[in-house]
């Protein structure tokens, strides 16, 4: 399997968008309105992992501040997992943030996403705190300095 690693300060071409809706929407549910809420927001940042051509995994975030990046989307297709492609995005992401002169990067996750808050953990991630969202379920607020 040959990966190769893409980035973007806007929004993709629309087969890439495409991909990363059907694949946000395999592994989260719901209806992937992603895209929209992206368009307006500034300063946009989207690392795509390319397995063979198709999207196996995607970091998608934006800015919050002038010192603070929220990162706020990110998955890899099951098939996919294991590989380390969520570590080289995120790696990318940060790598790319501190060139921007961000120095903060704040996420959210749930327990249920274990893998994905213990790479967090793992990376430097510290839980500031802990809400309850508008659906009654509970999510982490991670944040790391840069």
């Amino acid at each position: 399997m040959d990966i190769r690693y893409q980035t973007f300060t806007a929004e993709p071409p629309n087969t890439l968008t495409e991909e990363i809706t059907a694949l946000h929407r395999d592994i989260f549910g719901g209806p992937g309105h992603w895209l929209e809420k992206l368009n307006s927001q500034e300063s946009v940042l989207i690392h795509l992992a390319l397995a063979d051509g198709h999207v196996a995994g995607y970091k998608i975030g934006y800015r919050l501040d002038g010192t603070t990046f929220y990162s706020w989307l990110g998955g890899v297709r099951p098939d996919c997992r294991k590989l380390g492609i969520a570590s080289e995005l995120m790696r990318r992401q940060h790598e790319d943030l501190k060139a921007m002169g961000f120095e903060i990067v704040r996420t959210k996750t749930m327990n249920k996403w274990r893998g994905m808050l213990l790479l967090n953990i793992q990376t430097g991630f510290d839980i500031l705190e802990t809400e309850v969202d508008s659906r009654g379920q509970l999510k982490i607020l991670l944040e790391k300095k840069l």
